[in-house]
């Protein structure tokens, strides 16, 4: 199992490209930059959705969340050629939040 490093709490704007965050027992690197955007509650928001799970053989092995989730639905690769997932992809989870929420980051100080 994928020893978790050392972490600090981070409220989501203070998140940035190639942080470490753990979530539901899945290891997850941010990848390029959050598009960001204003709810209809009138918060901002910040949404990564090209983030890596890189412990996946942890998420597969502890039975984390469902595997279906980490990887997109594909057309013509599933039965009679319908959609079927791609579990060659790399497998994703999303993550947004706004000032409210808060994740656990591997870094070795806040800033």
């Amino acid at each position: 199992m994928t020893e978790q490093r050392p972490t600090v709490t981070l409220n989501t704007f203070k998140l940035r490209a190639g942080d470490v965050l753990w979530n539901y027992g899945m290891r997850i690197l941010l990848r390029g930059e959050a598009a960001v955007y204003t709810s209809t509650g009138g918060r901002l928001v910040h949404h990564w959705a090209d983030a890596l799970v890189t412990n996946i053989e942890d998420v597969k092995a502890e039975g984390f969340i469902p595997l279906g989730w980490l990887y997109p639905d594909k057309w013509g690769i599933g039965e009679r050629g319908g959609w079927g997932k791609d579990w060659g992809a790399e497998p994703k989870w999303p993550i947004q939040g706004n000032e409210l929420a808060f994740w656990h980051v591997e870094r070795e100080e806040s800033e």
